[in-house]
């Protein structure tokens, strides 16, 4: 469908001058960061994109802001959430319980547990270094920030599509407490509650913490009265804040989550079975029914328990002292440890086609210190941080109900152990050439050090060892090679390149040199003109994944974007209306990816790959409008072009082709947002209002090539809400809906063994919520 013709049509028309801030309009008090304290308009937003606190009309680059108010208006309760609220954003599932972020068009399709994000996830400036420990972030947050294009030098590499900063709520000077409790659709109950005061004179605290139960939502297609998608998880924060004199401050953030719940079955569409030859031997897989257009329909195996055990806990101090009235010495130092273990059917049959129960642990380092100035006419800081990981990674993979493996083997265990040491130093600026004219510029030097030991092992049961071993003779034999002695079942059968099966040991070491440049110029109050150059770079990656040969477990090396942007931010009507606009283009060399190659024995396998050359140009525009008292309108719309310009590669079918012309996987072309709230007394001590939030995204795909299924389409959503509050009493009570409409759309297609599957988004959910305030 063309974009003129479809249903958003409308709303782009409206959209195509503006695009929205979502209740971000709101005044905003933020902690100090960096440098000296700044007074600004109190109806402007502050931000603090750039490690500092300054209005978001003083800021060169793109950032969506979203307020404590818009993220509870919203239902964000994760970063996957943010899909649906922020243009050019789109989260999915990895189908390996690890999340999937693209923002403009750049991200990395590998759900491996050690995988770093092309999109950076910070809280309270302390990285969440991989994609899973991102799940339960978002709790008690006095904002979120989603800075566009390459952040490398201020927020180091894997940055190169942007990063999502999330800023909690801070200890308070005064007795603060409150707590939400919601009832929707599938039985669910969640609760929200926090506190916060003054421990002393010069100690704070607040704690905050949000847990969530909820029945099945997902209905088996072949089995009428079977359920799944329970829901049970719970996130806690605790902050304490000590300022023992007036140049000391000291912060201490102790976080976690877990999350016990069912995880998704997914939707089969479509057949493609890996061996012909074998699917009369199959009929109860190639028997099973397709899924419909109903997101609650799915299938699954029978009788197993499709849950997880996902924690993660963090522990983060930051020490800031003044040595001066205009010089800051900041310290950062962290400690964060996940651990997942969950089975998942991705397969969409009750056969056993694809199943994985994936275990793994993070275990995470983090250090920077930074000085930082400011002054009348100048901004500086410089600094280094350091990272040290390490990540066990197991991926469990049934698939004995499969073409390639039916009489053969029945499991294929995965193991992936890797540590990770990055160094980096920088430096960052913004100089006043005249009263309306600045110059920033930055740049980062970094080194990462990845180890890498991993294979592929029988079970211990022995079939995959005694398939494996006569394979791998008869290959030596044709070398001249000498025959080994049988696989030993539970040993590895990955082989090297003297084709002997073992523990495969790989060392990746990498540096690169981030920076940006940009020009700001101020013709008018509130008004802001600005161009920008930035460099930035995403680590080399291993993939965890099956493997026949060394070959499939050799990295990634460094993907790189080269970013150029022009943009503007105006609010010529004061706080009635804010505009913003930005195009930009992206130089896109070496993109990491999931593909495949052909291995002269085994034939197509997967593996991970870099596409040498892609292009992205875009434009974005943005509006929130103040008409009269009590009613905010904003709007939004995204145009986003991709495509890669230098690739040959193999495809599905194991043939050589030239992606050259494809659009990038999870980059719709068209994104909408648009939407408003109105609020009005009612009485002398109540006040009424009404929300309604749209989104469109239009249609793109999960992989390269014109491989059939693997369309993610158009879609739109529409969510309600309504409510009346007592701000005097500090209670409020509203109602909501969320997909009003039922829309049917899914965020991913995954390929499994003989066939493809959705991961299908929520149906329609309402519900009422409660909340008090004291």
């Amino acid at each position: 469908m063309t974009f003129v013709s479809s249903r958003a049509g409308l709303f782009a028309s409206v959209a195509l001058f503006c695009c929205s801030v979502p209740d971000g309009a709101a005044a905003q008090d933020v902690s100090a960061t960096d440098g000296a304290p700044q007074a600004h308009d109190p109806d402007e937003i502050v931000v603090s994109a750039q490690r500092r606190d300054q209005a978001l009309s003083d800021v060169g680059i793109s950032v969506s802001v979203l307020s404590s108010n818009a993220i509870a208006e919203h239902g964000i309760t994760s970063a996957s959430d943010l899909a649906k609220i922020v243009p050019g954003f789109t989260a999915a599932d990895s189908a390996l319980n690890v999340p999937l972020y693209t923002l403009r068009g750049v991200g990395f399709n590998d759900g491996s547990l050690g995988a770093n994000a092309a999109v950076g996830v910070y809280v309270n400036e302390i990285p969440l270094a991989y994609p899973a420990m991102t799940q339960g972030a978002v709790l008690d947050l006095e904002r979120i920030e989603v800075l566009k294009g390459p952040q490398g030098t201020l927020y180091g590499q894997n940055s190169t599509g942007g990063t999502i900063n999330y800023i909690s709520n801070k200890p308070s000077d005064t007795f603060e407490a409150g707590i939400d409790v919601t009832a929707s659709r599938f039985d669910t109950m969640r609760g929200q509650a926090y506190v916060s005061g003054p421990l002393s004179k010069t100690v704070r605290a607040r704690i905050a913490a949000d847990f969530a139960l909820g029945g099945d939502w997902q209905r088996s297609i072949s089995r009428p009265g079977d359920e799944l998608g329970q829901v049970e998880r719970g996130s806690f924060r605790a902050l304490l804040n000590w300022e023992p004199s007036d140049r000391v401050s000291v912060d201490l953030d102790l976080n976690g989550w877990y999350d016990k719940s069912d995880t998704q079955a997914l939707q089969l569409i479509r057949f493609t079975p890996a061996r012909p030859a074998n699917v009369p031997r199959l009929p109860q897989v190639f028997n099973s029914p397709f899924a419909g257009n109903n997101a609650r329909d799915a299938d699954w195996t029978p009788g197993l328990d499709y849950g997880r055990d996902d924690r993660f806990g963090q522990a983060g101090l930051k020490i800031g002292y003044e040595l001066s009235d205009a010089i800051r010495l900041t310290s950062i130092s962290s400690y964060s440890d996940y651990k997942g273990n969950a089975l998942l059917d991705r397969d969409g049959m009750a056969a056993v086609n694809f199943e994985a129960r994936v275990k793994g642990t993070i275990k995470s380092w983090y250090q920077e210190l930074r000085l930082s100035g400011d002054t009348d006419e100048l901004f500086w800081s410089f600094g280094g941080n350091y990272r040290h990981d390490k990540i066990r990674d197991l991926q469990d993979t049934s698939i004995r109900e499969g073409t390639s493996t039916v009489g053969a083997y029945r499991r294929t265990p995965v193991t992936a152990n890797q540590q990770v040491e990055t160094y980096a130093v920088f430096a960052d600026g913004e100089f006043d050439i005249a009263s309306t004219i600045s110059l920033v510029g930055g740049v980062r030097y970094t080194e990462d050090r990845r180890d890498f030991a991993g294979c592929t092992a029988d079970s211990g049961a022995g079939d995959l060892a005694a398939f494996f071993s006569p394979i791998v003779n008869s290959l030596r034999a044709a070398r001249g090679l000498a025959p080994l002695p049988a696989t030993a079942p539970g040993a590895c059968v990955t082989l090297d390149a003297n084709l002997v099966p073992g523990l495969q040991e790989k060392r990746l070491v990498e540096n690169n040199v981030s920076y940006h440049a940009g020009i700001n110029w101020k013709p008018a109050p509130r008004t802001l003109v600005y161009a920008t150059i930035s460099q930035g770079y995403k680590a080399g990656a291993f993939a965890t994944l099956g493997s026949t040969t060394e070959v499939q477990l050799r990295p990634v090396k460094q993907e790189k974007l080269i970013a150029y942007e022009i943009g503007a931010k105006t609010s010529p009507l004061g706080s009635l209306l804010q505009l913003n606009a930005a195009a930009f283009y992206y130089d896109y060399t070496n993109k990491q990816q999931r593909g495949r190659i052909i291995d002269p024995t085994f034939g197509g396998l997967s593996t991970l790959v870099n596409v040498p050359k892609s292009r992205i140009y875009g434009a974005e525009v943005e509006a929130s409008l103040r008409p009269v008292q009590g009613l905010t309108l904003y709007a939004s719309y995204l145009y986003l072009n991709t495509k890669i310009t230098e690739f040959t590669g193999i495809n599905f079918s194991n043939q050589v082709e030239d992606f050259a012309g494809d659009a990038l996987n999870f980059s719709p072309k068209h994104s909408v947002n648009a939407g408003g709230s109105y609020e009005r007394d009612v009485s002398s001590n109540l006040t009424a209002f009404v929300g309604a939030d749209y989104s469109y995204r239009s249609a793109t795909s999960a992989f390269f090539g014109n491989v059939a299924g693997q369309e993610i389409k158009d879609y739109q959503v529409v969510d309600l809400r309504a409510g009346i509050r007592n701000d005097d009493a500090g209670w409020k009570v509203s109602v909501f809906g969320n997909n009003v409409l039922n829309e049917y759309y899914w965020n991913n297609v995954i390929r499994g063994t003989d066939g493809i599957a959705r991961a299908a988004a929520r149906p329609a959910t309402y519900g009422i919520q409660f909340g008090f305030k004291y």
